[in-house]
């Protein structure tokens, strides 16, 4: 399992509009026309940057980009349809503020259980959102949430640092997982438990067998992001006692660039 981010500035919106329009063109007309959709231009480069980072795996594993096929299920969770891959490849993408990722499997590291595949990844920015206080905000969503995360999130004795990104790990954890299910925005998020204290996820109370969950962050410059990739790897799962949430720090398995230097890239090997 590996990840790909791209980072970009809240001014993005005017940085990459060259870039942007140029790497338009290299998408077909339906998910162009996905692209293009959005009011604001900031969601549309979001869009944009997601649909090539699909490409550029495909290219790098040597398929052209004429043979590169794509759908969705019912649900809506895309899938790759391109045939001749020398192994399967799951996939999922996410994007929050200045940030867009996909996680990706492949061949033995990826549970047999096609089209979409059960991978799901979320990312979210460390950051109340404006005119919103920390309080105000835990409670506007609190009906999504378990009252043993409420009482994590309502700990007097915590720091506002760390309760915000207990809140943003909780949700980030639950938003993955339900994508890796394919469930949309049908799923129950108080099904999910996320004790982040001690790294735990209980579905139904319940140690959900055959999952695998892995925590990150990713920084570009003030702005923090937690990043949390969910797996099925099969009821052949052998592990006894709690499921235990992953710390995994930056390294091979996570890259990283910048929103300029993906355009760039992908104007130069999706002609």
């Amino acid at each position: 399992m590996q990840v790909w981010a791209i980072t970009f500035s809240k001014d993005a919106a005017t940085e990459l509009d060259d870039l942007y329009h140029q790497a338009l063109a290299l998408l077909d007309p339906d998910a162009r026309k996905d692209v293009v959709k959005y009011y604001n231009r900031i969601d549309s480069i979001r869009g944009l940057l997601g649909k090539l980072l699909i490409r550029l795996l495909l290219k790098e594993r040597g398929v052209p980009k004429s043979l590169m096929g794509f759908a969705k299920t019912d649900e809506g969770k895309p899938y790759v349809t391109t045939e001749g891959l020398a192994e399967p490849l799951g996939y999922n993408i996410t994007h929050d503020n200045g940030c867009v990722a996909m996680a990706f499997a492949t061949g033995e590291d990826l549970y047999p259980n096609p089209p979409a595949y059960r991978l799901g990844i979320d990312v979210m920015r460390l950051q109340v959102p404006d005119r919103t206080g920390y309080a105000e905000f835990v409670e506007s969503i609190s009906e999504q949430l378990t009252m043993y995360e409420l009482t994590l999130l309502q700990d007097p004795q915590l720091g506002l640092d760390e309760a915000v990104r207990r809140f943003f790990l909780i949700w980030t954890l639950k938003e993955a997982y339900s994508k890796a299910l394919g469930a949309g925005m049908s799923m129950d998020f108080k099904e999910i438990e996320y004790d982040v204290p001690r790294d735990v996820v209980r579905i139904h109370g319940q140690r959900p067998i055959g999952w695998k969950f892995v925590r990150t962050e990713i920084e570009r410059g003030a702005d923090k992001y937690v990043v949390v990739v969910v797996k099925y790897i099969g009821e052949q799962d052998l592990a006894r006692g709690d499921c235990i949430v992953e710390r995994r720090p930056p390294g091979d398995w996570l890259k990283v660039w910048d929103a300029a230097q993906v355009l760039e890239r992908a104007m130069d090997e999706l002609k």
